[in-house]
């Protein structure tokens, strides 16, 4: 019976070991984020061929973090990294999903980097991801971040 108790013991320590391993961490990374995208917006920069002007700086929105965070962690836990869900939802019908009423949603997606500065450098060497974090139809934002997954949205 000892050598029972003792089997059964050692299996819920190795166990519960495994479930600490496997924990998600979700981030809201919109301030960091949002002063990295900030400095470009404000002084402009280049998108590949084309140069951005300076445009407004953008603000946070609480709903846009929510969506953010949202996504990276659906695409962490579910091993996918796409614009659109597996079921076919876009970045807007998430935002409206969480709330948002704006009329305009963009996103940016990445994943493997370290800190928000690597992120946004990581966005703006990438000519699609730059134009919508320049895109001066956007005045608010929101980031999210799980496990190596970044997320931002955009909107208006």
């Amino acid at each position: 019976m000892k050598l029972y108790k003792a089997f059964f013991l050692f299996f819920l320590i190795v166990s519960c070991q495994n479930d600490i391993d496997d924990v998600i961490v979700d981030s809201d990374v919109t301030s960091t984020v949002l002063v990295e995208i900030n400095k470009l917006r404000v002084t402009g920069c280049q998108c590949g061929e084309e140069y951005m002007p300076p445009v407004s700086p953008l603000v946070s929105n609480s709903i846009l973090s929510k969506t953010a965070i949202n996504q990276a962690h659906d695409m962490n836990v579910r091993n996918y990294f796409d614009h659109i869900s597996p079921e076919g939802i876009s970045p807007i019908q998430r935002a409206v999903y969480f709330g948002y009423t704006g009329t305009y949603v963009g996103e940016v997606i990445a994943k493997n980097y370290t800190n928000s500065v690597e992120v946004v450098a990581g966005w703006k060497n990438s000519p699609d991801h730059c134009k919508a974090m320049m895109d001066g139809i956007y005045i608010e934002m929101g980031a999210g971040k799980s496990g190596s997954i970044w997320v931002a949205n955009f909107g208006k």
